[in-house]
């Protein structure tokens, strides 16, 4: 594991699976507003989906109920969709750094359950793309949002988080 993920492991070992399902969730739910691809989650109303990071000792549940992730932790009901594999991993897939379908051929994350929810949650992973002015349109309104835009593309803060995670996770 790199140093720069070491304060990361720690957190994650050390706080409550409780609270990090709590706040992906909630986080989740807050940067999905108004994204396209929160109607593609229709398919999956009720479904169950748990996240787990081996090298951590993490598991997350969730339940998708009206295009969102809610946080399932309490229950005891089996997932319909299990994705297991390590930190390092997560990350790439989160970051776009490495696409899902390289993750999974190469067994770097496994997926268990319903083989075809499974294959549904792969592709949309693999489809997300993060409309920035959808979304700050969503939280501040279209006025505000138009005139946020041009700053935040001369800023190019997608470029730096981009270069920042490559650091982090290839270091």
């Amino acid at each position: 594991m790199s140093f720069a993920l070491k304060p990361l492991h720690h957190f994650l070992r050390f706080v409550p699976d409780k609270v990090h399902t709590h706040l992906i969730s909630r986080m989740g739910g807050h940067l999905m507003k108004g994204q396209a691809i929160t109607s593609r989650l229709d398919h999956m109303e009720g479904k169950r989906l748990q996240l787990t990071i081996k090298d951590t000792g993490n598991c997350w549940k969730f339940i998708i109920r009206n295009n969102q992730l809610v946080d399932d932790a309490k229950s005891n009901t089996v997932a319909d969709v299990h994705i297991s594999g390590d930190l390092k991993t997560f990350l790439l897939l989160a970051t776009g750094n490495e696409d899902p379908d390289s993750l999974f051929f190469s067994r770097h994350l496994s997926i268990e359950g319903n083989t075809e929810d499974g294959l549904y949650i792969k592709n949309l992973i693999d489809a997300m793309d993060f409309d920035t002015n959808v979304y700050l349109t969503s939280i501040f309104g279209q006025t505000l949002a138009t005139r946020m835009a041009p700053l935040l593309e001369r800023l190019n803060i997608a470029k730096h988080v981009h270069s920042l995670s490559e650091k982090v996770l290839f270091n």
